[in-house]
C-alpha cells in the first residue's frame, strides 16, 4: 500500500513539474487575425496529428511503356475531381504537351498540340485545373482553356504589352495574375534601378488590375547568374476559396487572402535556422551581395489537403536521403505535425507548376530519381 501511495505521489509530482505546452497566441492587427506558432507541434484535442502514407502506384518516365507514349519528362501535374492525372511537359517538347492518366495510373490520351494556330500551344505556362475541371494554359499572349477530355474550349488574348507568367481563374469572374511592373495598372513604390518588380494581382475578366496583393523584387544581376540559391523564396496557391502566399522577406509567414484580395489571416511560426553551405555563401560574395548565414525559413513548395490542412516544405533535412521536413498546420493555422517527404522542386523557374497535391485522401508526389528521370508516386493518406 505504501509503495502504491509513493508511486501515485511520484506521478503527480511529474505531471505537476512537466512543462505545459504554451497555448497558441492569437492577436488582431488592423482587423486581421495573426496566429503565432512555436517550434514544436501543438496537441489539439480530437485533432489527428500523425500521417501514414500507403504507396498505391507509380508513373515512371524511365519505363519503356511510359516513354513510348511520349511522356519523357514532367514539368508539373494536376488532378481533376475524378482523380484523373494530367502531366504537363516542358514547353520545348516536340509534340503533345499534356498527358492524361486515369485514377489507377493507366494512360488515356495526350493533347495540347504545339503550334501557333487556334487551340495550339507555343511556349506554354501550365496552370492549375479549375474547380470545373477546365485546364487554363498561358501560351504566348493567349490564355487557352481545354476541358478534361482535351477538347479546346476557348481562348482569351492579352492586351499588348502584358507579360503573364501566371494567370489563374478564381471562379468568381476574376483572375489571379503575375505581371512585371509597368505591364499592369495599379500604383506601387518606385523600385531600386537594378530590380525587376513582379506583381501578384487580382484582375477582372478583362485582365485589368483590381488590387495588387503582393510585390516581389528580383535583382537583375542575380537573375543573370541563374543561381537557385540567390533567388527569393516565394509561393502562391489557390485552395478552399482562399489565396495563400508566402514570401521569405516576411520571415516565416503565410498570408491568407479571400478571392477578392482581402487579407484575412497571417500564420507565423518560429523555426530553427538552417545554415547555408560555404560554397553557396561564396556565390553571394561573387554577386557582391550580403552573404546571409542562414537559408530562408521555407522552400517554395506549399499545398493543402481536403480538410484544409496546410503543408509547407522547410530546409530542415528529413529522415531519409532527398527528404525534407514539412510543417503541417490545421485549417485554423495551428502547427499540428511534421512529416519527412521526398518531393522534387525546381527552384529556378518563372512558372509555379505543381510538384505535390493532396486530394481525395491521396498524396501525389513528383520525385526525381538518381538517374535524373522523374516519377509521380501516389499514396493513400491515413491520419490518426
Amino acid at each position: 500500500m505504501k509503495k502504491m501511495i509513493l508511486l501515485i505521489s511520484a506521478l503527480s509530482l511529474l505531471m505537476f513539474c512537466s512543462p505545459k505546452q504554451d497555448e497558441v497566441k492569437r492577436i488582431m492587427e488592423d482587423g486581421v487575425e495573426v496566429v503565432f506558432n512555436h517550434l514544436e507541434p501543438y496537441n489539439i484535442e480530437e485533432e489527428p496529428n500523425i500521417l501514414h502514407l500507403e504507396k498505391k502506384f507509380t508513373i515512371d518516365t524511365e519505363k519503356y511503356d511510359i516513354t513510348k507514349i511520349g511522356l519523357t519528362d514532367i514539368q508539373g501535374f494536376d488532378v481533376d475531381s475524378e482523380d484523373n492525372i494530367y502531366f504537363f511537359l516542358p514547353p520545348l517538347s516536340p509534340e503533345k504537351l499534356i498527358y492524361k492518366f486515369d485514377k489507377d495510373g493507366n494512360f488515356i490520351a495526350s493533347f495540347g498540340q504545339k503550334g501557333q494556330g487556334p487551340g495550339e500551344l507555343q511556349h506554354a505556362y501550365y496552370q492549375r485545373i479549375t474547380i470545373d475541371d477546365e485546364i487554363p494554359i498561358v501560351s504566348g499572349r493567349k490564355l487557352l482553356f481545354f476541358d478534361s477530355e482535351g477538347n479546346f474550349i476557348k481562348e482569351k488574348n492579352f492586351e499588348l504589352g502584358v507579360v503573364a507568367g501566371g494567370l489563374f481563374p478564381l471562379g468568381n469572374g476574376n483572375f489571379l495574375m503575375r505581371t512585371f511592373e509597368g505591364m499592369t495598372r495599379g500604383p506601387i513604390d518606385s523600385p531600386p534601378e537594378d530590380d525587376d518588380i513582379l506583381l501578384l494581382s487580382i484582375t477582372n475578366s478583362e485582365l485589368r488590375t483590381l488590387k495588387v496583393i503582393d510585390v516581389l523584387r528580383l535583382n537583375r544581376l542575380l537573375l543573370a547568374m541563374r543561381s537557385v540559391h540567390l533567388m527569393p523564396v516565394y509561393f502562391w496557391e489557390v485552395s478552399h476559396g482562399n489565396i495563400y502566399i508566402g514570401n521569405n522577406r516576411w520571415g516565416y509567414e503565410i498570408r491568407v487572402f479571400d478571392l477578392n484580395g482581402n487579407l484575412l489571416k497571417k500564420i507565423k511560426k518560429e523555426y530553427k535556422p538552417v545554415k547555408f553551405p560555404k560554397e553557396i555563401r561564396d556565390e553571394f560574395k561573387r554577386a557582391n551581395r550580403v552573404t546571409p548565414e542562414n537559408q530562408p525559413p521555407f522552400q517554395r513548395l506549399f499545398f493543402t489537403d481536403d480538410d484544409g490542412r496546410l503543408f509547407l516544405m522547410t530546409f530542415e533535412k528529413g529522415e531519409n536521403p532527398n527528404e525534407y521536413m514539412f510543417d503541417i498546420f490545421n485549417s485554423d493555422g495551428i502547427f499540428i505535425a511534421k512529416k519527412s517527404l521526398d518531393i522534387y522542386v525546381e527552384r529556378f523557374t518563372g512558372n509555379f507548376p505543381l510538384y505535390a497535391k493532396a486530394k481525395n485522401k491521396r498524396l501525389y508526389c513528383l520525385k526525381e530519381k538518381s538517374s535524373g528521370y522523374k516519377e509521380l508516386v501516389v499514396y493513400k493518406m491515413n491520419w490518426e
